[in-house]
């Protein structure tokens, strides 16, 4: 599969829809000015994947070489389905967070891909530090997600959970929310998208992850499971999802004692 990564202006990546993906092209008409191409269900599924990813309708047009006008009419089109394309799952996700939040106890959070609105907002009780790269949204940083925890870790902040919910991967700031989180943290793994396109380049340097049949959630959280190791810490997994086309996963951690010194 040949996959290239374009950018644009804002330094963005935006992969490149596979050549597979591109349908015939029609001839023109009395009608058309141009030759239109045909749509085919392999690139409706890309364009549903990109814009479940947050990626802007121009950027949408760079990936798969149509106008933004096309893209545009088609997204209207398939607006309903896009709307709802976690309603499966939000349910069951939400009702997670409540019991996860029951069970830890949690006095702080901080939510680093907290949208538009946190989840968390209504719970009065808990410290709530919010994050989303959106300056649109009204949270209490527009930050990067890696920045903004380089940041906290380096004024010396911690929090008792750290979520990480973000469109895509989170993977480059897993071992520093571990840091700074003392309770557990709840990830998101957006690359369990990939899959279906069998996409292994970006799993491979990251999951060490070679095979298909091998690219699976537990996989993913076994590496989650070696970085909680790296910082001392023991994930017990309070509870694990795999929906269509994305993972979650809330770990609690128990500290490790080094003891072979000594023996």
């Amino acid at each position: 599969m040949d996959i290239g990564i374009l950018k644009n202006n804002k330094m963005k990546d935006i992969p490149t829809m596979p050549n597979e993906f591109i349908g015939k092209t029609c001839g023109s008409d009395a009608y058309t000015k141009t030759k239109p191409r045909r749509w085919t269900e392999e690139e409706v599924e890309w364009v549903k994947s990109l814009k479940e990813k947050g990626y802007k309708n121009s950027q949408i047009a760079i990936s798969t070489g149509r106008s933004i006008i096309s893209i545009q009419i088609k997204l209207k089109r398939l607006n309903k389905k896009i709307n709802n394309y976690n309603v499966a799952h939000i349910k069951e996700k939400y009702e997670i967070n409540n019991n996860f939040i029951k069970y830890m106890r949690p006095d702080s959070i901080c939510d680093v891909y907290a949208g538009e609105k946190s989840y968390y907002n209504k719970f009065t009780n808990i410290n709530l530090l919010t994050n989303d790269i959106n300056k649109d949204y009204n949270t209490d940083y527009n930050l990067d997600a890696l920045k903004l925890l380089c940041r906290l870790y380096y004024q010396g902040n911690n929090f008792d959970i750290i979520d990480l919910d973000p469109f895509g991967s989170a993977f480059d700031c897993f071992d520093i929310a571990i840091k700074l989180a003392k309770k557990g943290v709840c990830i998101t793994l957006g690359e369990i998208g990939h899959r279906r396109w069998k996409r292994l380049d970006y799993v491979s340097p990251r999951y060490g992850i070679t095979r298909m049949e091998d690219f699976t959630s537990n996989k993913l959280i076994e590496k989650i499971e070696q970085i909680c190791l790296s910082n001392k810490k023991e994930a017990i997994i309070y509870e694990k999802c795999d929906w269509k086309n994305i993972s979650r996963v809330w770990i609690y951690f128990k500290d490790i004692k080094i003891t072979s010194q000594w023996k």
